[in-house]
């Protein structure tokens, strides 16, 4: 058992601003936890460190005890692959089909060929758009295009999954959905993070909230409950 912590955290950028300020925390295997704060609060670059496309300024960020920033340039890449990642903007190819986008993460994976077609379908089916499979991203509608990227987020069964404003686009039953979905993730033992403006939601769902102000944490004792299964 390991798990992924971040030890006192600043990240400093350099036009001077500093988007993050001696954070410490440690996340929960089989636990979602809610990123809540103003715009311009941290959230993203939160994340961002998680997903190590940023390096802390000062600090660490630890998963299973390996500090992420260290990672070789051949080890990066797969640890990259057991993240899920739901960006704010989509990232969609526009020149591949909603089944391409989303077996994406697979095909790189190199997961078995015979493997791929039910993931990707199960996982359009959860988002309920197993219908547009063959249409490029530029026919569908900015929430479908959000769906679209949750299912690539989910497809290959991530151990840690992590969102920028996942529902941002969506209804408020779907929303709540999209939320399940997330649920049914934590209960196999990943560990969901979801940066949210959406404090309704966030209450409706009755996990631990971390809040963000000006880069510092306001409550970091929130998060801290089971570790998380991860083995670099």
């Amino acid at each position: 058992m390991a798990s992924i912590v971040l030890e006192n955290v600043t990240k400093q950028f350099s036009s001077g601003y500093k988007a993050l300020a001696d954070v410490s925390v440690e996340f929960a295997s089989g636990s979602m936890t809610f990123l809540t704060g103003h715009s311009g609060a941290g959230k993203s670059t939160f994340l961002r460190l998680l997903i190590g496309a940023d390096e802390p300024t000062r600090g660490r960020v630890l998963v299973g005890g390996v500090n992420i920033s260290q990672l070789s340039a051949k080890r990066m890449p797969w640890y990259r692959r057991n993240v899920g990642v739901v960006f704010q903007d989509h990232h969609l190819l526009a020149d591949r089909s909603v089944f391409e986008n989303v077996a994406l993460p697979l095909r790189i994976g190199h997961f078995p060929a015979k493997e791929i077609a039910p993931r990707v379908r199960g996982a359009l089916s959860a988002v309920d758009l197993l219908d547009k499979e063959k249409l490029l991203p530029g026919f569908l509608s900015t929430g479908e295009q959000q769906r679209v990227g949750i299912a690539r987020a989910v497809v290959n069964r991530p151990k840690i999954l992590l969102a920028d404003e996942p529902t941002g686009n969506l209804d408020p039953d779907l929303s709540q959905t999209i939320m399940d979905l997330f649920s049914q993730f934590r209960e196999i033992g990943t560990t969901v993070i979801i940066a949210t403006h959406d404090i309704e939601l966030v209450k409706n769902m009755g996990q631990p909230t971390l809040k963000l102000v000006a880069g510092c944490l306001e409550d970091p004792v929130a998060a801290q409950t089971k570790v998380t299964e991860f083995n670099l």
